[in-house]
């Protein structure tokens, strides 16, 4: 397993401890739809605060653009990690 695929795991890991922790913070303190998101939203900022390896986002970067893709939808990338709107407009640009 390379280092992006072990990264991978490890974020799915932490995703799934996230959500039962959420789990058992919204059954034990019974909250309201209003704490609940102020809850989720802290947990999501504290994810989004930590750090990407530079190979991480080296690996998940579009080689038409180079931009980062790794928060892109699987259903908006093109070939490998490329945007899909990129892999496109490059697709039309040959044709005309």
């Amino acid at each position: 397993m390379n280092k992006i695929e072990s990264e991978i795991k490890e974020i799915r890991k932490e995703l799934k401890s996230i959500k039962n922790d959420l789990k058992t913070y919204i059954n034990q303190n019974k909250l309201t739809d209003e704490t609940s998101r102020e809850y989720v939203q802290a947990l999501i900022d504290n994810v989004k605060e930590e750090k990407l390896s530079k190979e991480y986002l080296e690996h998940w970067t579009c080689d038409h653009c180079g931009e980062h893709t790794h928060e892109v939808d699987y259903d908006y990338l093109g070939n490998g990690t490329n945007h899909l709107g990129c892999e496109l407009k490059l697709e039309m640009g040959e044709k005309n």
